[in-house]
């Protein structure tokens, strides 16, 4: 969830944006003229994965400077420095900074200055403005650098789940979990071997189990990210003295998700802390199987801001309902009457558990209608919509409502009538619904989270 720096430099030219979905930016080509900045074009990487986004600006007869490469992860951008004719409204010259190095200003550090920088940000996406003469402006997104110097609090260690077959081995608390070796057997995980971050080294906690002629599958961590949960499923196999772990799926922060090392089969059960955490260490039993698993945990100890309530907007009628705050909406249920929104339901997120919200009004023939979010690289900025007093009613009923996501806008739920309503927060997202309900609803306002990453 990126933060949004406003392009600074002239207003001319078409808007470009190429969007905040990425780890890091890799690399950055940019030519200028007697004019200033013909055109930019960056390339970003994404899951392991570069990504080149399309030229802004124009090809012209000028000579590209020596592209500027970062070298993610250990590099990562922390600053823009540029200057803009204000007269010509197009941007002269540009410098660019990462943790490591500084490139040579390309164009002329001429006219009005700007900077765009956010403290312990890194640059993840850029947008701005251009056309077939320059580059008018230039903006950028601002993800926040999660590293090993980060403050936690003491580890809580989860109980290892699984059989009780083989010996108990301990790899300990570490900095973080940078790379996980899965060994698989005939019929279970017969192996893992963990790679840990300890300062500025990698150590292995080394072989847990037996390797096979099946070898090791690989789970890797991106530098900017860290395990926030693993699921696991152990079952008892024909053969063994007591059950073994059967598959491994691992969750980031950052909502990457790895395929399940193993099959799965058997008890499910989930190693994470219950208000969000960092995975620092594994521990469990095995032999020639790997037996049960458990983890350490550790939480940032930087306090999280409270959600804040916006008041619901509507009618006083009906009885007051409220679905508290959490991390964020995964999907909104709207259900429809003759006249107006008759029922809502909410799903959210806390903590990597999917919490159902209750039903907040009466449901009809007409069932519900659905948006879902691609949750958690999407969530809700503004909910608009409005109220209108109908027929029979002796209070006003919501009559439609819409939801804007950082991504998209869902279609309106119901028919757009009467006085119309916004609900936002400037830098905030929406992680939580109240109001007020009968046979329909009258009223609704949101819990909002300052977006932060």
């Amino acid at each position: 969830m990126a933060q949004k720096v406003e392009a600074q430099g002239g207003k001319g030219g078409n808007q470009w944006d190429d969007g905040s979905e990425h780890d890091a930016v890799t690399k950055i080509q940019v030519a200028a003229s007697g004019n200033g900045i013909q055109y930019v074009q960056f390339s970003y990487v994404k899951n392991g994965q570069t990504i080149e986004a399309p030229l802004r600006g124009v090809k012209g007869r000028s000579i590209p400077a020596d592209p500027f490469v970062i070298n993610h992860p250990e590099e990562h951008l922390v600053s823009v420095q540029g200057w803009y004719n204000p007269e010509g409204l197009t941007i002269e010259g540009l410098k660019f900074i990462s943790n490591k190095k500084t490139s040579d200003v390309i164009g002329f550090n001429e006219g009005t200055p700007f900077t765009l920088q956010v403290q312990d940000k890194k640059i993840i996406g850029f947008h701005g403005s251009a056309n077939d003469y320059a580059v008018h402006s230039l903006g950028a997104y601002f993800a926040p650098l999660i590293t090993s110097t980060t403050p936690l609090t003491p580890a809580t260690k989860q109980e290892a789940v699984g059989g009780v077959g083989g010996d108990v081995w301990d790899d300990g608390v570490h900095n973080g979990v940078r790379k996980v070796n899965v060994g698989q057997g005939q019929d279970g995980v017969s192996c893992i071997n963990v790679v840990y971050e300890k300062g500025s080294q990698e150590v292995e906690g080394g072989e847990h189990g037996k390797k096979t002629l099946l070898g090791f599958e690989t789970f890797e961590v991106d530098a900017d990210d860290y395990i926030v949960a693993v699921q696991v499923t152990y079952d008892k196999i024909f053969g063994q003295d007591s059950e073994i772990i059967t598959s491994i799926t691992f969750k980031t922060f950052k909502g990457k998700t790895s395929p399940p090392y193993g099959l799965e089969s058997g008890n499910t059960f989930v190693l994470k802390e219950r208000n969000g955490g960092k995975l620092l260490g594994f521990h469990g039993r095995a032999n020639e199987s790997l037996h049960a698993l458990g983890a350490y945990f550790a939480t940032t100890s930087t306090p999280l801001s409270p959600a804040k309530k916006l008041p619901a907007v509507g009618s006083d009628e009906g009885t007051e309902w409220d679905d508290g705050a959490y991390d964020g909406v995964k999907k909104v249920c709207v259900g429809q009457a003759q006249d107006g929104i008759s029922v809502v339901k909410f799903v959210y997120d806390k903590g990597s558990e999917v919490v159902t919200g209750d039903e907040h009004g009466k449901s009809t023939l007409l069932g519900f209608e659905e948006f879902e979010l691609d949750y958690p690289s999407e969530y809700i900025t503004t909910v608009d919509g409005t109220y209108d007093k109908i027929f029979a009613s002796e209070a006003s009923v919501i009559t439609m409502l819409r939801f804007k996501t950082n991504k998209r806008t869902s279609t309106p739920f119901g028919l757009e009538a009467g006085t119309a309503f916004v609900l936002k927060e400037e830098g905030h997202k929406i992680v939580g619904f109240h109001g007020k309900v009968s046979d329909l609803l009258h009223k609704v306002g949101v819990h909002v989270l300052p977006i932060t990453n």
